[in-house]
Order: structure tokens, then C-alpha cells, then sequence
């Protein structure tokens, strides 16, 4: 739900016309990013206030009955399909390669996809890079049981680095300065992953690996390799937030912040006008 803040910026992106050769993300960036991909504005907006207004979209109880604290078919089935419907025709006819990160949960790392077939395959993938560990049960997909790429890959830049890619606009959800802190639930997470020991080192390991990460971002920042969009201030919001006062204070927080660094984003994009482009939205 703190991707509210990222949809804000997207939409800001939507309207400004900011396109980029290559659009990579993890978690709920995939959902927020598959509708910048099909142009379609505000629809994460209109997704997020579904969500807010759906007394189950949200649900300890559901959680204990169905291991998802999240309504995952109402979520990824029933709202791209009949209520928000994605576009998937204009998601098709992108000039843009689209990339999804999950975590493979035998082996702990993380696994990128970026063909899609059909609308299955996507709202399938998207499921999948958004399945919490504990909050939400895995998806198999071409005989891979996936969790949450978000665990293995917070940031997706290391795959965009390999490509050879010089320019990255990221996207983050945490403010500038945020320290990622041990997991206090390894205990529990050795006990219920306890047939997946890469799954269980990742997770203990994941807060080393998003700081090692975020001090790479700040280092090509420094060579003018990567423009960081990021609050400014804390996200007022929860991970599970309904309320939707908050959530449009951070869709609106999105927009404003971006706007307002409109003029250095365009100088950042003008001086790579040889070189290909990435998008992290998170």
C-alpha cells in the first residue's frame, strides 16, 4: 500500500510523457508499474481506493483461514479483469521491456521474467512478485513455487547494470537515510520454510543486502549514474494501510515531490541522450 507513493510519481511520468526503453520492478512496483507500461493514468489510484473500500480486500481473518492477509484473487484477478480492467493490448504495444522479479523459493534467488504471452502470464507473475512470505501463499509458474521478489531483489538494478544499461531513474518508498534492520522472525521463518534453507538465508540476509544496495544507488548517484526519486519525509502508511485519506496523501505526496524536481530530472535526462534508460519503480 506505501506504492500509493510510487503511483503518484508514475502518474506525474504519464503526464510529462516520460517514457524509458526498459522498466524493471519487484513486489507491488510490478502491479503499480504494468499500468504506466499501458498508459493507463490514475488507474493505480482508482486500484489503490478498490482496495481501501473492500472490507476484505484486507483480512487477519482471511489470513488465518487462507494464508493471504491480502485478497489475492480479488486483488490480481478480479480487479484487472472486470473491475479496473488493465489494458492489456496497449500493455502490449509498448516500446518498453517490462521486467518482473520474483524469488524462486528453492533456491533463494531471485527470478526475472519479461515476456508475456497472455494476460495470465503477467496478472499470474505479478501475483507471484507481490506473494509476502507468511501474508500471502507461494505461485508456481512453470514448475517454479515463487515468492515475493521483493525478498531476493528489493531494487532491481544489478540485472539493468549487467545489460550494460549507463542511466537509472529508481523509485524508492522509504526516505532518504532509511537503514533496513535485521529480521526478529528467523526463528519462525526456520520453522516454516524449514525445507527451504536458500529461502531462509535470504531472509535473515535481507536487510544487508537492500543497505549494500542502497550504498551502490548513492555511489552512482554521485557519478551522475542514477537519479533517485524518494520521500522526502516517512511515509505515513502501514504495509497493510486501508485508510484512505493516508493513501491519497501519498499518491498526492508522490506526485508533488516528482513535479517539484521536474527541472533537475529533465537535466538528468537530457544528459543521456546516447545512452539507454531504466526505471526502477518500487
Amino acid at each position: 500500500m506505501r506504492s500509493a507513493y510510487t503511483a503518484g510519481v508514475l502518474d506525474f511520468f504519464l503526464d510529462e510523457e516520460f517514457e524509458f526503453p526498459v522498466v524493471a520492478t519487484a513486489s507491488s512496483g510490478a502491479l503499480i508499474g504494468s499500468s504506466y507500461i499501458a498508459k493507463q493514468r490514475t488507474r493505480n489510484y482508482q486500484i489503490l481506493q478498490a482496495v481501501g473500500n473492500n472490507s476484505k480486500s484486507v483480512s487477519v481473518i482471511n489470513w488465518l483461514r487462507n494464508r493471504e492477509i491480502f485478497n489475492m484473487d480479488y486483488i490480481f484477478d478480479q480487479i484487472p479483469r472486470d473491475i479496473i480492467p488493465l489494458n492489456y493490448q496497449s500493455f502490449t504495444q509498448s516500446p518498453s521491456t517490462f521486467i518482473i522479479g520474483t524469488t524462486d523459493i528453492q533456491t533463494g534467488k531471485p527470478l526475472y521474467f519479461n515476456r508475456y504471452e497472455t494476460i495470465d502470464d503477467l496478472l499470474t507473475i505479478t501475483r507471484a512478485s507481490c506473494s509476502l512470505p507468511v501474508l500471502a501463499p507461494s505461485v508456481r509458474y512453470q514448475g517454479k513455487e515463487l515468492l515475493d521478489g521483493g525478498i531476493s531483489n528489493p531494487i532491481p538494478i544489478h540485472p539493468l547494470i549487467t545489460q550494460g544499461i549507463k542511466k537509472h531513474i529508481v523509485v524508492l518508498t522509504r526516505n532518504r537515510g532509511y537503514i533496513k534492520k535485521a529480521t526478529k522472525l528467523n526463528w519462525f521463518f526456520q520453522r516454516l520454510f524449514k525445507n527451504n534453507p536458500e529461502l531462509v538465508r535470504i531472509l535473515r540476509d535481507r536487510h544487508i543486502l537492500y543497505n549494500q544496495t542502497m550504498h551502490l544507488l548513492y555511489e552512482m548517484e554521485k557519478r551522475n549514474e542514477v537519479f533517485i526519486l524518494q520521500p522526502e519525509r516517512p511515509l505515513r502508511a502501514a504495509r497493510i494501510e486501508k485508510n484512505k485519506e493516508k493513501l491519497e496523501e501519498l499518491y498526492n505526496q508522490g506526485y508533488e515531490e516528482t513535479k517539484a524536481k521536474k527541472e533537475i530530472l529533465l537535466a538528468f535526462l537530457e544528459s543521456q541522450t546516447q545512452d539507454k534508460t531504466s526505471t526502477i519503480p518500487s
